[in-house]
């Protein structure tokens, strides 16, 4: 039993779940179901208190556990961030942290070939956090596992990490084609159930409890069944190997049936036999010669070919995306907006060559500035260029436009005689998207601001906040 300071007046205990993780944790018709549910149950049946288990948004169940309106927090998994506010249980469940692709994509074998690759994980998840290790992985936030699938399919983002077994689960379900999972995971670990800093006395009567579950066969009764419902999902490549040799043992059956009746046919069913594997293995190749020039295309459509940076097509799909989940999230966006200072007049004084090789030193510096994942730099059109910040106020993107033009300036580009070298003028402005604005009104404002810079002297930040009109 819990101690009387903690069980006065309180019968009933609140477990809050992900209610995204199905098999795990998840919710139908408004009842919370998973295998972390039946043992949730199984537990309070063992340490003689009820249960209430919610499968709710992920990010919003840890805030009601550290504010007392909830009292534990299934399926976590600890890491030195959470554990300054959790106490977390004996281990759990075993959760293999994995690399999910699309099946044609050979290129990518381990978390290392993920270098400068688009990877999508869930909002706050233990994913998330993992791959903040990794500085090199463009994070990309994903609405839902199913459609972070489909958004490998369409080649908007090159992977998704998900524990494998959530990941096999939303797979078959939804019955998204041409995924496959990486073998080896990125790293193995044991979920576990987390209470707020500090409750010892929860946290000593569930590790109580956990450990009946496993000394009396309970927790492996409650593993075997939802292993039992588990499913197995094919990836069209292992339809095709399964159809294709299928086929080849049909056909080589016949073959041979044939030859025993007919022994002169011999010759020509094994010349018929080798122009098959011969057709197949040409198709394979030119199939896979396909996928590659395809992906090179990809990247070429959403590339500045002159900056190897974005180009303005990318970053309007990139704006509409993280426009609808701060929408949903209710983040703030903030965008930069660049302009160089008498470009034309550089052009026609030094020539066009050393006007694009100035605006590739433009690039490098702007790319090198923004390192975290998510935000994104692009060639807006000509001289201009855009910064689009996710979840950042206005005060921190005036910090990196600020950023941005010192270091242009002191690349000492060579502008007029007498010393004067390239400068930029910046717009900077933040919104919190809602329904009732556009993402068009957060560039024509930003756009606003970039005309108060060039008309205030240029060099300079303006932030639209600070504008008078």
């Amino acid at each position: 039993m819990l101690s009387d300071d903690y069980t006065k007046n309180k019968d009933t205990i609140i477990f809050l779940g992900n209610e995204k993780i199905a098999p795990v944790v998840y919710r139908e018709k408004g009842i919370a179901k998973g295998v972390m549910v039946d043992i949730a149950e199984a537990l309070g049946k063992k340490i003689g208190y009820k249960i209430r288990v919610d499968a709710t948004d992920w990010e919003e169940a840890q805030k009601k556990v550290l504010s007392g309106e909830a009292d534990a927090l299934l399926q976590i998994n600890p890491n030195p961030e959470r554990e300054k506010l959790y106490d977390f249980s004996n281990e759990v469940l075993k959760s293999e942290f994995s690399i999910f692709i699309k099946s044609a994509d050979n290129d990518i074998k381990t978390i290392n070939d993920l270098k400068n690759a688009n990877v999508g994980v869930e909002s706050g998840g233990y994913p998330y956090l993992l791959l903040k290790k990794y500085n090199l992985i463009n994070i990309v936030i994903i609405p839902s596992w199913r459609m972070g699938f489909q958004m490998i399919k369409s080649g908007e983002i090159d992977a998704v990490v998900v524990d494998r077994w959530i990941g096999e689960y939303e797979l078959a379900q939804s019955k998204v084609k041409g995924i496959q999972v990486i073998d080896e995971p990125i790293e193995t670990q044991y979920s576990r159930i987390a209470v707020k800093k500090g409750n010892e006395e929860l946290l000593d009567l569930i590790n109580a409890g956990l450990k009946e579950l496993k000394d009396d066969g309970t927790m492996a009764d409650i593993l075997s069944s939802w292993q039992g419902k588990k499913v197995i999902y094919l990836t069209e490549e292992g339809i095709r190997n399964i159809v294709f040799y299928t086929t080849l043992g049909v056909f080589l059956f016949i073959l041979l049936l044939s030859a025993y009746w007919i022994n002169k046919f011999r010759r020509l069913n094994k010349k018929l036999e080798s122009d098959v594997i011969e057709k197949t293995r040409e198709l394979r190749d030119a199939n896979e010669r396909l996928l590659k020039a395809n992906k090179s295309l990809e990247k070429i459509s959403i590339i500045d070919e002159l900056t190897n940076i974005y180009n303005k097509r990318y970053f309007e799909i990139s704006l509409q995306k993280n426009w609808e989940i701060c929408i949903r999230e209710k983040l703030p966006l903030a965008l930069i907006m660049l302009d160089v200072d008498g470009f034309k007049s550089f052009n026609d004084n030094h020539g066009h060559l050393a006007g694009d090789k100035c605006l590739k030193s433009l690039a490098g510096v702007i790319k090198s500035t923004i390192k975290r994942p998510g935000d994104l730099a692009a060639r807006f059109g000509g001289d201009e260029f855009v910064i689009l910040l996710f979840n950042t106020m206005e005060e921190g993107a005036a910090v990196v436009a600020e950023r941005i033009l010192r270091k242009i300036e002191k690349l000492g580009i060579e502008n007029e005689a007498g010393g004067k070298v390239i400068t930029v003028s910046l717009g900077v402005a933040a919104v919190i998207p809602d329904k009732r604005i556009k993402p068009e009104d957060l560039i024509s404002i930003t756009d606003k601001a970039l005309y108060q810079a060039k008309e205030e002297g240029r060099n300079r930040v303006v932030r639209r906040s600070k504008m008078l009109n």
